[in-house]
């Protein structure tokens, strides 16, 4: 609907539903996973920049772009009293956070930075995933982990032959200097292989990364079918859905079957 023209992130909920949410209005949006139509919109708090969101069993959380966590609960039935709860992290502003997913393996938020990978300093040469513990209810101010352009500029270098589609990297990166081509808009684990992905509307790319965070894969999606890619969610088959912004077209969620 043209009410989610600028989805920001998005999530699965029960294999039948996709939760959305988009960077100017405080709501999710439920989106049933076959037509594409909005089912319920769920009002949990003021308009503002949000970028995230992820899901635990029946609660939603929502990422602002300042680093604040949001908390919704009792949004089902008919009489539903959705309370929300604020959540601060040591993150904020610069560091631009966009992307949020639920760890199971270790029962935990994590965040993606889109902009400096340090808390309270601007830094662009690598990009940082932080996590808060939902057993603790605690904030890690270490990084989960960090993917530097040099970590990044190797990878390419080393797999180039295979794919020649990566050839616009090296240009960029040698173009922008110390300035990192990536700029992670989500994160989210894929159920199988337990695989970090990455999705970053800078540059079109997608990026895998095993639980020692290496990169195992790098795609590059095409610009004309994800105009600004910034939505990415996966089902418990391991199939990827991908949401891109409608800048000048329609706005679209593609769905890519996973096949073992």
């Amino acid at each position: 609907s043209k009410a989610l023209k600028e989805i920001s992130g998005l999530t699965c909920y029960k294999d039948k539903w996709l939760a959305a949410v988009q960077d100017e209005k405080g709501a999710i949006y439920l989106i049933d996973m076959n037509t594409g139509d909005t089912e319920d919109i769920i009002e949990f708090s003021a308009d503002g920049d949000y970028e995230g969101i992820a899901c635990v069993k029946d609660v939603f959380y929502t990422l602002r772009a300042d680093g604040v966590l949001f908390q919704i609960k009792n949004w089902k039935g008919k009489q539903k009293k959705v309370r929300t709860k604020v959540i601060d992290t040591n993150l904020g502003e610069r560091n631009d956070t966009e992307g949020l997913s639920f760890d199971p393996l270790k029962n935990q938020l994590l965040i993606a930075c889109k902009a400096s990978p340090i808390i309270g300093k601007k830094e662009s040469g690598a990009r940082a995933v932080y996590a808060y513990d939902l057993k603790k209810n605690k904030f890690n101010v270490e990084p989960v982990f960090s993917l530097s352009r040099k970590t990044f500029k190797k990878y390419v270098k080393k797999h180039l032959k295979e794919n020649p589609s990566y050839k616009p990297y090296l240009k960029e990166i040698k173009k922008a200097k110390k300035e990192f081509l990536l700029e992670p808009s989500a994160i989210a684990i894929h159920p199988v292989s337990n695989h970090f992905y990455l999705l970053s509307a800078a540059g079109n790319s997608l990026i895998v990364l095993d639980r020692s965070f290496n990169i195992k894969h790098l795609e590059r999606l095409d610009a004309k079918r994800f105009e600004q890619p910034e939505g990415l969610a996966l089902n418990s088959k391991g199939d990827v859905f991908i949401s891109s912004e409608g800048l000048k077209k329609k706005a679209r969620i593609y769905k890519f079957d996973y096949l073992p």
